[in-house]
């Protein structure tokens, strides 16, 4: 069974497909509307992805799962993602990213939460233009590589499976659910 991120990204791709003998281009409502499903396939992504490292993968949490996806928000998913985007991650949570191993010091997000962390960003500001400003020009091309990056960089993040790689996922999910905030220290 296809999970929601991937019915979503096959959803913007059939957005852009061309009827038979259709020539030109295409109305603007369908690329539109293929940025918009490619941003939150990458949005569902992320949910399912805090769900199952918080709650649980078993069938029988499915329900908890989702009940938890409904506290995280867009702005809390930009505002995490933003401090992970750069080669190190920011100050204000190092020591909860850092693995339990490591040695004080800056934390370097990996290259795949990296990828991630900017195409979300991108693929946010993308979806407000396509939903919001009808000015802002955006071609077929634009909502193709919208969606074949958001379908790169969530294959890059299912492919790594370190325990390190485990350790640093879980902890940012956990973030996503915090909004990216931590309580200094006192």
């Amino acid at each position: 069974m296809a999970s929601y991120d991937d019915e979503l990204l096959e959803a913007a791709r059939r957005l852009l497909v061309r009827c038979s003998g259709q020539r030109g281009k295409l109305p603007s409502a369908r690329i539109r509307r293929s940025i918009s499903t490619s941003y939150y396939a990458l949005f569902h992504f992320v949910l399912d992805e805090v769900g199952t490292r918080v709650v649980g993968t078993h069938n029988d949490l499915r329900r908890r799962r989702r009940i938890l996806s409904r506290t995280v928000t867009h702005k809390g998913i930009k505002t995490t993602l933003d401090k992970v985007r750069d080669t190190r991650a920011d100050p204000s949570i190092e020591d909860f990213l850092r693995s339990p191993a490591a040695a004080p010091g800056p934390v370097a997000p990996p290259l795949f939460v990296r990828n991630l962390a900017n195409a979300f960003i991108d693929a946010q500001a993308k979806r407000h233009d396509a939903d919001y400003d009808m000015n802002k020009p955006l071609s077929e091309l634009d909502a193709r590589l919208l969606r074949t990056r958001a379908r790169r960089v969530i294959a890059a993040w299912q492919a790594s499976r370190t325990a390190a790689d485990r350790d640093f996922k879980h902890a940012l999910c956990v973030l996503i659910l915090l909004k990216g905030l931590l309580r200094p220290e006192v």
